[in-house]
């Protein structure tokens, strides 16, 4: 039982991080206005990063671009 619990927790925990982490990354793409460059050093990490980042959690980086 225990094992379950555990496991239900940590998948809940790993989701709300993973939550957090795509609304942290789509204020700063939207602050960036889509330039993963620059939205890279506002969070302190580098461009590669990033970029595996968006592709995990499939952001389209041109919706944040100025028009």
């Amino acid at each position: 039982m225990d094992n379950v619990k555990t496991s239900t927790i940590s998948s809940r925990l790993e989701r709300c991080v993973s939550d957090c982490e795509k609304t942290v990354i789509l204020h700063a793409l939207k602050r960036a206005e889509g330039d993963a460059v620059v939205a890279a050093r506002m969070l302190g990490t580098t461009k590669r990063v990033l970029a595996r980042k968006i592709l995990k959690y499939e952001i389209d980086c041109t919706q944040f671009e100025s028009r």
